[in-house]
C-alpha cells in the first residue's frame, strides 16, 4: 500500500480521537490499531452495545503511532480559528440552504403520502357507493317482483316514481353565434364566453404558488468533522505536533510520565511488532488483552499485566490470583516488563494447574 500522510489524532482533554472512518479503517487494517468506538449511532440511540464514531485510542496506542511516524497530534480546540464575517455569512447561507432542501423534501414526501391516502379513501368511497347502488337496485327488483305477484300495475313510470320520484331534467343549449366555430360541447362554449367576459388580472397570474414551509420541521445536522469549515486549520505548526516532546511542551499531551507508564508503552509496542492485536484488559483483570488476530475474528489468548521493572516484587497471593483469574476466563495470564539496560521486553506466562 502506498505511503500516506500521517493520520491526524484530534486531542482534547488528554484523549485522542479519530473522526474519519477512512483513518479508522487504515489503522485497523494496516497497523493493527483497534481503539474503542464511543459515539452514539443516530438510528439506535437508546442502547450502548453498538457504537460509532469517534474512535478513542488508548494512550499506549497514541504513543506507538506518534513514535513510529504514523500519526500526528492535533490540538483540535486551537485549530478552530475565529471565522471572518464572510466565512460566517457563507456558513449560515449554506446551513439555510440545507434546511430549505430538507423542508422541501419533507413537504414533497408529505404531499405524496397525502395523495396516496386520498386515492386510498377515494377507492373506498367509490366501493361503498357501488355497494349502495347495488343494494338499491336489488330492493327495486324485489319490489317489482312483489307487485307483479300481487297483480299491480308495474309500468316503468310507476316503478320509477315509487323508487325515487325522480323528475326528468331538461337542458337548454344556447344557439351557436354566427361565425363561431363549433369546436366543443355547449359547456365549453359557455365557459369560453364567461372567461372572455371576465378578464384575469396580470397580477393574479403572477402570484407565487410556492408552499409555505415555515411550519415544516427539519433536522439539525451537526458535522462530526471540522474539515469542511473554512476557519479550521489543523496543519499549522502551532497546533500540529509530530513528536511527543513537542506536544508535551505545548501542554497538549503528557503520557507517559512514570516508569510504569513507559514500561506499558514499550511492552505494548513490542507485542505489536510481533504481530499481535492489543486491547484493553480491565474486564479480565489485566492491563491489556493480547489477540493473535483481529478481535472481530479471534478470542484473546493472553491477559497481560505489565510490571515497571524486571526486579519488581510480586506477592505470592497476586500470582495465585493472576493464574486462577486467567484460567477462569480460559486464557493464560502474561506478565511483562521492560528492561531498560537490555532495551528488550521479558515475559512470563501463568496457568493454573492442579496439584498431585
Amino acid at each position: 500500500m502506498a505511503r500516506r500522510d500521517p493520520v491526524k489524532l484530534r486531542v482534547a482533554n488528554q484523549k485522542a480521537y479519530l473522526w474519519d472512518l477512512n483513518d479508522v479503517q487504515y489503522l485497523r487494517v494496516q497497523h493493527h490499531i483497534c481503539g474503542v468506538l464511543s459515539g452514539t449511532l443516530p438510528q439506535v440511540t437508546q442502547q450502548n452495545v453498538f457504537l460509532g464514531l469517534p474512535l478513542v485510542l488508548m494512550p499506549e496506542e497514541v504513543v506507538l503511532l506518534v513514535r513510529n511516524g504514523i500519526a500526528v497530534l492535533v490540538d483540535d480546540r486551537a485549530a478552530h480559528l475565529p471565522p471572518t464575517v464572510e466565512q460566517a455569512e457563507s456558513y449560515h447561507a449554506s446551513r439555510a440552504a440545507a434546511v430549505q432542501a430538507q423542508q422541501e423534501t419533507h413537504y414533497a414526501n408529505e404531499q405524496t403520502k397525502k395523495r396516496e391516502m386520498e386515492e386510498l379513501h377515494r377507492d373506498k368511497i367509490e366501493k361503498r357507493r357501488r355497494e349502495k347502488e347495488a343494494a338499491r337496485r336489488k330492493r327495486e327488483k324485489e319490489e317489482l317482483e312483489r307487485r307483479r305477484a300481487a297483480g299491480e300495475d308495474v309500468s316503468r313510470e310507476s316503478v320509477g316514481g315509487s323508487a325515487g320520484g325522480q323528475q326528468e331534467m331538461k337542458i337548454s343549449v344556447p344557439p351557436l353565434a354566427p361565425g363561431a366555430a363549433n369546436t366543443g360541447p355547449p359547456s365549453s362554449v359557455g365557459a369560453a364566453s364567461s372567461s372572455s367576459a371576465v378578464p384575469v388580472p396580470a397580477a393574479a397570474e403572477a402570484t407565487d404558488t410556492r408552499p409555505d414551509l415555515s411550519h415544516v420541521g427539519y433536522t439539525i445536522i451537526i458535522e462530526p468533522r471540522s474539515d469542511s469549515f473554512a476557519w479550521y486549520d489543523p496543519d499549522r505548526p502551532s497546533v500540529s505536533f509530530s513528536t511527543l516532546e513537542a506536544a508535551r511542551d505545548a501542554g497538549l499531551w503528557s503520557y507517559p510520565q512514570t516508569t510504569l507508564q513507559e514500561a506499558r508503552c514499550r511492552v505494548f509496542e513490542d507485542l505489536w511488532r510481533r504481530g499481535f492485536y492489543m486491547g484493553g484488559g480491565m474486564r479480565f483483570g489485566g492491563d491489556f488483552l493480547v489477540y493473535p488476530g483481529d478481535p472481530l475474528r479471534y478470542h484473546s489468548h493472553f491477559t497481560l499485566t505489565v510490571l515497571s521493572t524486571p526486579t519488581t516484587t510480586i506477592m505470592p497471593l497476586d500470582l495465585v490470583a493472576y493464574g486462577r483469574l486467567a484460567t477462569a476466563v480460559k486464557k493464560a495470564h502474561l506478565l511483562g516488563c521492560w528492561d531498560v539496560k537490555a532495551e528488550a521486553a521479558a515475559y512470563a506466562s501463568l496457568e493454573w494447574a492442579a496439584f498431585g
